[in-house]
Parts: structure tokens; C-alpha cells; sequence
């Protein structure tokens, strides 16, 4: 290794390191927030490396409390904090759909989804405005719609996610008994309004609203690249808001 590359690698090394020390800062006194019914939920999070790669991996705990998943963010400093949308039997060996090589056992009992809330990723790279200006129409939509368990969740960089927590018991019939027929119906049970959103013109990521399998940022962490913080926002300041960034 020569001189120079010796000098980046340790520039590298000590860039990371102050990162790292900052998020576990930050999250020894956060406040932490959990999605409701949070132990059938599977966390993740991206670990950053040396040469700006991550490596992603699974919070191998049933999440209880905000304090478990405190213990986990101050042991692995995660550039990252995910959790899947929707709720599963045994969510710490839910595998993929398709599995990309025969396994023993019974694959179907790792991936019994127990149900989905709705969920909306709105993205406007380099237009926080006309991000805003989605959001605020997004919310409208579905308060027409009956929904009134919405949530705004600023993501930390380009948009902002909405929840509604009251989209199963008011739009999601009964699930099938069957596991394999599952994911179509929480599918089927979101398609008219998803048409309709994205008729009206509110630009939405369609793929994690319809997607079963989808990973969202969890409110209260940080955002990797942009080290803004992934946080609620209140609606009727959703006009005055702006990001809050962590020093690094």
C-alpha cells in the first residue's frame, strides 16, 4: 500500500469513526418510536463501511420496547434504521417471496403475514416544496376517504412518508386462511385507492404503498447520507418546516 492510499485509508477510518460516534450520541437519549404491534415487525439497518459501502443486516430480536431497539442502535451505530410495513407470524426468518435456491423445511411458515397498515413514500429530489405540497394533498385525499389515523413523517432527505393506522380495520377484508393468497388480498385491498391517488395527480411511490414486503425509514432515526433526522411532523406546520440536521 502506498503512502498516499495508507493516508486515505486512515482519513477513511477516522471519517467513519466520528459518524458512528455521533449517532450513538444521539441515540443514548433519542426518543425512539416503534410502529404499532412493533415484535411482529422486522427491523434492519445498514452498517456503513470503509469506501462509503454498507452492508445491510436484521435486528435478531423481537423488538419490545423503545429501550431494546436502543440497546441495539448503540451497539451497531446503523447509518440506517428500517421496518417492514407490514406484520408477520415470524418476522425474524420472513425470507423472500421467491427463494433463489431450494431450502429445507417449510418456507410458508416463515412468511404468514398477519396484516399491513398503508403506507406512502413521497419523494421530490431538490424540491422540499413541491414534496410539502404532495404531502398536504396526500393527507387531504384521505382524510376524504375516512382515514383519520394519519401521520407525516418527514424521511430525511428528499420527501416525506404518511401512515394510516386505521386503513385495516375500515378497507382490508378478512384474510384468506391461506398464506400463499395473503399478499394478493392486503394487494387487492389497496388497489382502487392507489389508482385514484395517482389519478388525482399526488406523486407517490406506488411500489411502497402496493409492495407487502416493503422496508420504511423509522421515525426518530438518522438518515445516513444526509445525517437529517427521520422525524413527525405536525401538519398544520407542515408549510414553516425544515429539516434538523445532527453535527457530525
Amino acid at each position: 500500500m502506498s503512502l498516499l492510499a495508507g493516508w486515505r485509508e486512515r482519513r477513511e477510518r477516522r471519517r467513519i469513526a466520528r459518524r458512528r460516534k455521533a449517532l450513538r450520541e444521539y441515540y443514548a437519549r433519542a426518543p425512539l418510536w416503534l410502529p404499532p404491534r412493533a415484535t411482529f415487525r422486522q427491523f434492519r439497518v445498514a452498517i456503513e463501511r470503509a469506501g462509503g459501502r454498507t452492508y445491510f443486516r436484521k435486528i435478531d430480536d423481537r423488538v419490545r420496547d423503545p429501550e431494546v431497539l436502543r440497546q441495539w442502535l448503540l451497539r451497531l451505530a446503523p447509518s440506517h434504521v428500517y421496518f417492514t410495513t407490514s406484520r408477520w407470524l415470524d418476522p425474524q426468518r420472513l425470507g423472500p417471496r421467491e427463494p433463489r435456491r431450494r431450502k429445507a423445511g417449510y418456507r410458508i411458515a416463515h412468511n404468514v403475514l398477519l396484516g399491513q397498515e398503508l403506507y406512502f413514500d413521497i419523494d421530490a429530489p431538490g424540491d422540499l416544496a413541491g414534496a410539502k405540497a404532495d404531502a398536504a394533498s396526500l393527507l387531504r385525499f384521505l382524510s376524504a376517504e375516512g382515514l383519520r389515523e394519519l401521520a407525516l413523517v418527514y424521511s430525511g432527505n428528499k420527501g416525506f412518508h404518511v401512515h394510516a393506522y386505521d386503513f385495516e380495520p375500515r378497507f382490508l377484508p378478512r384474510l384468506p386462511e391461506d398464506p400463499r393468497k395473503r399478499e394478493t388480498a392486503v394487494q387487492g385491498a389497496r388497489t382502487d385507492l392507489v389508482a385514484r391517488i395517482v389519478d388525482a395527480g399526488i406523486g407517490i411511490d406506488v411500489e411502497v404503498t402496493m409492495d407487502p414486503r416493503r422496508i420504511l425509514r423509522l421515525p426518530g432515526t438518522i438518515h445516513g447520507k444526509t445525517f437529517n433526522i427521520c422525524e413527525f411532523v405536525d401538519p398544520s406546520g407542515l408549510a414553516r418546516f425544515q429539516p434538523r440536521h445532527l453535527p457530525q
